[in-house]
């Protein structure tokens, strides 16, 4: 199974308190409905994008609906993601990235993946 473009390994996950709370900080934003794409570019590293996902509790209630709406998001992502780290891996660039699903209703993966790839 050697997928290596198309994967979404721990590694590329955006975590830790400082790092995020900076990208939330000092990042800038743009909306890609139902999407809202945070982005802050940061000092070279080995891996050029590192990604979060949320959905807010207060717009979904049961966390089943809030888990599958992240899992369409990181498909989505894991998909098309190899277009932005092309790019980045060309021009030496690095940036940290979060996902925030900002409509009231859930909607279907195929809307989802269309929007992902019109924000990479």
């Amino acid at each position: 199974m050697s997928n290596t473009g198309l994967s979404f390994p721990k590694k590329e996950h955006l975590t830790g308190e400082i790092r995020v709370k900076r990208l939330f900080t000092e990042g800038q934003s743009f909306l890609a409905y139902p999407l809202r794409v945070m982005f802050l570019p940061d000092e070279p590293r080995e891996i050029p994008l590192l990604a979060l996902f949320s959905v807010p509790k207060r717009r979904f209630k049961r966390a089943n609906k809030r888990n599958l709406l992240k899992r369409r998001m990181r498909e989505a992502f894991r998909l098309h993601k190899s277009s932005l780290t092309g790019v980045l891996s060309e021009k030496a660039l690095t940036i940290d990235v979060a996902f925030t699903y900002v409509a009231n209703e859930p909607i279907a993966f195929s809307v989802i993946e269309r929007k992902m790839i019109e924000a990479l």
